[in-house]
């Protein structure tokens, strides 16, 4: 069996049996490799009740990263359990929720009781938090606010305190929210903190130290800033493309394609199917809504840079599943108030995972690409776009990209404003 059928399959499981089956047929798995598939005719949870609940059929702030919440969990020592065992088997899971800079902020005001202005959705999930004691983590917070802060330069921590006061003082909040007794607050409705202020700017400093200041955080941070680039050039050419002409969503995809290949070096295979989706919808998708042909172009790039945060989230959420939790398999999730972020994520559903060995992370979507490009009559040329020329060429621009990102992000940018205005 070839990897691609054996994901294809994957992609297509209905039930264990499904993927314990090819599982055993594919022939290159290691006991480094481990896959995590959602299946319709299975529903053991590993998480917790309250959690999936709130997370999966709840309207409220909260977004999966996978399509449901009946997860199967398989490598080879789980599938050898399988077979050797009558007991159900152990699987060590962990997960977290995710936020960004709005909910940091919320909480920033929650700790300092400063909460006149939080809607009631917003302070239910800042309780949901604490009464139900999820786990969550603010490294999204602290990777979108790396982008304000200039990482070649040499600083210790009472530069950065005083530079970026904002951002420390964020940090100093959610320590302090990360430290609160949960079965008082269930009891009581009472926030108590089980270590001091003192406490909190400690480790808040210590965060700093290790990722600010520290060579190893800052190349993170940058290989971070990279992505969010590459992810601003793409989206500037969805935009031209779309403004370029009246030609259909079908023709527009396979500009993208090319565009993908020839300026940005990487196939993003989540953004080109909401690109597409864009195309063929136009004016549907809040996450576009300040792009238009027609709108001021004063701040424009700053609002693509935005979006591309914003797309950022799900890469964001693949690269700590990729690194991992405590447990074997680590689930994220992701908290954020703003509508247009969800959509994105909602925007392309994910049935599974398949992680082969420690380097390979390979999303499996809900639906194949290479079908729905099919049946919407899409002409692309896959073969073409996969082939070893083309994956060798786009792996050229992408190094090329990396030394001159900005120069080239200026000149696409410059070259839609120029179709912008001949539009008006």
């Amino acid at each position: 069996m070839q990897k691609e059928e054996f994901l294809y399959i994957l992609s297509k499981a209905e039930s264990p049996i499904d993927v314990v089956m090819a599982w055993g047929i594919y022939k290159s798995i290691d006991d480094n490799s481990k896959a995590i598939i959602s299946l319709e005719n299975y529903e053991k949870d590993a998480l917790p009740k309250n959690f999936t609940k709130t997370v999966f059929y709840e309207n409220n702030d909260f977004s999966p990263y996978f399509q449901s919440e009946n997860l199967f969990y398989i490598d080879n020592e789980i599938l050898k359990n399988m077979i050797t065992s009558t007991n159900d088997t152990m699987i060590p899971i962990d997960y977290s929720v995710m936020f960004d800079t709005n909910y940091a902020s919320y909480i920033h005001q929650f700790v300092n009781n400063d909460m006149y202005d939080l809607n009631n959705e917003v302070f239910a999930s800042i309780a949901l938090l604490l009464r139900e004691e999820f786990q969550y983590d603010y490294n999204f917070y602290l990777v979108e606010n790396s982008k304000g802060i200039d990482l070649n330069n040499d600083f210790d921590i009472e530069y950065f305190k005083k530079k970026y006061f904002k951002v420390y003082r964020n940090i100093v909040s959610l320590e302090l929210f990360k430290s609160i007794n949960s079965d008082i607050f269930k009891k009581e409705g009472k926030v108590q903190y089980t270590i001091s202020t003192v406490e909190a700017e400690q480790n808040a400093e210590i965060i700093i130290e290790n990722l600010f200041c520290d060579e190893k955080g800052k190349q993170f941070f940058n290989e971070m800033s990279f992505l969010q680039k590459l992810m601003t050039l793409l989206l500037i050419g969805v935009f031209r493309i779309n403004f370029s002409s009246k030609r259909n969503a079908q023709k527009k995809i396979i500009e993208l394609f090319d565009f993908m290949n020839e300026q940005v070096g990487i196939y993003f295979e989540r953004e080109a199917i909401v690109a597409y989706k864009y195309f063929k919808e136009q004016g549907k998708f809040r996450i576009f809504s300040k792009i238009q042909k027609n709108a001021d172009t004063t701040n424009l790039l700053e609002t693509i840079n935005n979006i591309s945060w914003d797309f950022i989230a799900p890469r964001f959420m693949e690269y700590f599943m990729k690194v991992g939790g405590e447990g074997k398999f680590f689930i994220p999730f992701f908290l954020s108030h703003d509508a247009g972020l969800r959509e994105v994520i909602k925007l392309f559903k994910i049935k599974g995972v398949f992680f082969e060995g420690f380097e390979s992370f390979i999303p499996l979507p809900s639906i194949n690409t290479q079908e729905y490009y099919d049946s919407e009559n899409c002409k692309i040329d896959f073969d073409f776009y996969f082939s070893s020329e083309s994956k060798s060429k786009r792996a050229i621009r992408v190094n090329e990209n990396r030394k001159e990102i900005d120069k080239i992000i200026n000149q696409e940018y410059n070259k839609l404003l120029t179709q912008i205005s001949n539009s008006k």
